[in-house]
C-alpha cells in the first residue's frame, strides 16, 4: 500500500518524480505512517529513472546580482528557453518558459523554433492573455528576446523588457533553476524514442506549481 501512494506522489506524470522535500510535503498533507520521511527518501534513492535523469544544481562560489523582489504576483517575469530537444510529432522542438517571481508560478509552451515572431506569439497568448500584463519582463540578451519586434510589442503593450547581463546570467536565476528542474522531469516521462515529450509539459509544470517551493 506504501509502495503505491509512492509510486502516485512521485512516479505519477502529475507527480513528476520531484525530490523528497516536494514529495514528502503533499503526502503529509492527507497521511502519515511511522517513519514516513525515511520511506520516502528510500523510494525516491531507488528510483531508477530519477538515477538516470537527475543533475547536479550545485555551482561553484561567485558573485551573483540580486534582482530586488517584486512586491506583488505578476510584476516582474523571467523568461527563457529550454531546448532545443529531440522534434516532436507536433512539430515541437524548444519550451518558452516564464516564471512569476513572486508566487513562483510557471507557464511553459512548447514551440517549434525560437523565433523572434514564435517568441512574441507565445509570450502574449500564453501568458499575457491569460494573466495580464507584466510591469517587467526579464531575459537574456539571446536575439530572440532581444529584436525589434519585441521590443516594439513591449511598448505597445506597456511593459518594461530588461536584460540578465553577459557575464551576469545567474541574476535571472530563478527561472534557470525551473529549466534546471523541467528537464529531467521530463526525461523521466517520455517514450523510448524520446520525442513526445511535449505531451507531459503540461503534467510537469501542473505538479511543480502545485508543489511547496
Amino acid at each position: 500500500m506504501i509502495n503505491d501512494l509512492l509510486q502516485v506522489y512521485h512516479g505519477d506524470p502529475l507527480s513528476g518524480h520531484f525530490g523528497v522535500q516536494r514529495t514528502y510535503l503533499k503526502i503529509k498533507n492527507k497521511y502519515w505512517w511511522p517513519n514516513m520521511k525515511q520511506s520516502i527518501i528510500q523510494y525516491i534513492q531507488s528510483c531508477l529513472l530519477c538515477q538516470q535523469y537527475n543533475i547536479s544544481r550545485t555551482k561553484k562560489p561567485g558573485r551573483l546580482q540580486p534582482i530586488p523582489p517584486p512586491e506583488g504576483p505578476f510584476q516582474l517575469i523571467g523568461m527563457d528557453y529550454c531546448g532545443p530537444f529531440k522534434p516532436t510529432p507536433r512539430g515541437n522542438q524548444y519550451v518558452l518558459c516564464l516564471t512569476d517571481y513572486f508566487t513562483r508560478w510557471v507557464v511553459a509552451v512548447a514551440v517549434p523554433d525560437c523565433s523572434a515572431k514564435t517568441t512574441a506569439e507565445a509570450l502574449f497568448n500564453a501568458f499575457i492573455c491569460k494573466y495580464g500584463v507584466p510591469a517587467v519582463i526579464r531575459s537574456d540578451q539571446g536575439t530572440h528576446f532581444h529584436n525589434q519586434l519585441m521590443n516594439a510589442m513591449s511598448k505597445l503593450i506597456g511593459y518594461d523588457h530588461t536584460y540578465s547581463t553577459t557575464y551576469h546570467p545567474q541574476s535571472n536565476g530563478m527561472i534557470e533553476r525551473f529549466n534546471a528542474t523541467f528537464v529531467p522531469q521530463i526525461a523521466k516521462l517520455q517514450d523510448k524514442e524520446h520525442n513526445n515529450w511535449d505531451e507531459f509539459l503540461s503534467p510537469v509544470v501542473f505538479a511543480y506549481n502545485t508543489g511547496t517551493h
